[in-house]
């Protein structure tokens, strides 16, 4: 079974509500269209076979907790009913009411368990919070007892758009906020004092492989001394190739963490049907056909087993 595991799902309500408060996929930039109808088209053109749905960016908190919880309440059921609908073509991460951990937990008591979902989805920051900070412990303690799997989805950083570059964020803000993010957890120890949480970063990891050797070089240093090894950490982790099939990029995070850790990802309906396609024949020619059966279908059965 071919898995994609980086697939948006863009629901009436949430759109509603976001247009109400004039709030887009990114600053200027609409919500694209969708429905599980062209899901399931894109899919079959490309030979997907099980897409995993997540809300990913802009999220749900605008400084109301309130409105996040009401939000991810509504995007969650929604997502587990898309699920019931399409027996065996989808499953979903659960969207969390972040910055709150306490609105978080309940969340996941109230969802986690679901047979809709096969982990949880998670933005790089919160109101300017990245998944290391210590307030998220509680979080990660529970995620860390369920043995969860996590997908981390970039998001705007809270300085944009200070010292703004005329370009839209996601095409490199996005990147760079997935390697704050992930770097802050390996600063953090996160990956060592939660051994169980299996985390997949979105793109590749962003900008991490890059620099991967310069933060080796810097392990000495006292800011990285809860560190256990660069190579070890980063090589821990799984990373989805959407928008990231360039020999430069999705060959760069192959040589540092070898087939076994890569994942299929669209990033549809934010990327259209025919950039998908042409992506996917790109990660084909970089992985090679036998690489590209162990992405698309036996890291995901391995990662995924308790649920597909």
């Amino acid at each position: 079974m071919k898995v994609d595991v980086h697939h948006h799902a863009i629901f009436p309500k949430y759109r509603d509500r976001l247009a109400e408060l004039g709030i887009g996929a990114q600053p200027g930039i609409g919500l694209p269209e969708w429905s599980a109808r062209a899901s399931l088209a894109m899919m079959d053109r490309v030979g997907i076979d099980l897409a995993i749905l997540s809300a990913g960016s802009p999220g749900f908190f605008f400084g109301d907790a309130g409105l996040a919880r009401e939000l991810c309440r509504q995007t969650n059921d929604d997502l587990a009913a898309t699920v019931a609908a399409h027996p065996g073509r989808f499953l979903a991460f659960v969207a969390m009411p972040l910055p709150s951990v306490e609105d978080a937990l309940a969340e996941l008591d109230r969802v986690g368990s679901g047979k809709a979902f096969a982990g949880i989805g998670l933005l790089t920051n919160y109101a300017g919070r990245y998944l290391g900070d210590p307030a998220f412990d509680p979080l990660l303690a529970e995620l860390n007892r369920r043995g969860s799997v996590v997908h981390v989805h970039p998001t705007l950083p809270v300085h944009y758009p200070a010292a703004k570059i005329d370009l839209r964020p996601s095409l490199i803000e996005y990147v760079f906020d997935s390697t704050r993010a992930l770097v802050n957890l390996m600063l953090n120890g996160v990956p060592d004092r939660f051994p169980q949480i299996r985390w997949i970063f979105s793109h590749c990891g962003g900008t991490a492989p890059f620099l991967a050797g310069r933060l080796a070089i810097a392990e000495p240093l006292p800011e990285l001394a809860k560190v256990d090894g660069v190579y070890r950490t980063m090589r821990s982790f799984y990373y989805d190739f959407a928008l990231a099939t360039t020999p430069y990029a999705l060959g760069s995070v192959a040589l540092l963490t070898g087939d076994e850790r890569l994942l299929v990802g669209s990033d549809f309906p934010f990327v259209d049907a025919d950039t998908v396609h042409a992506c996917f024949d790109e990660a084909n020619d970089v992985l090679g056909p036998t690489s590209m059966q162990v992405v698309a279908v036996d890291n995901p059965a391995r990662l995924f087993k308790e649920v597909i």
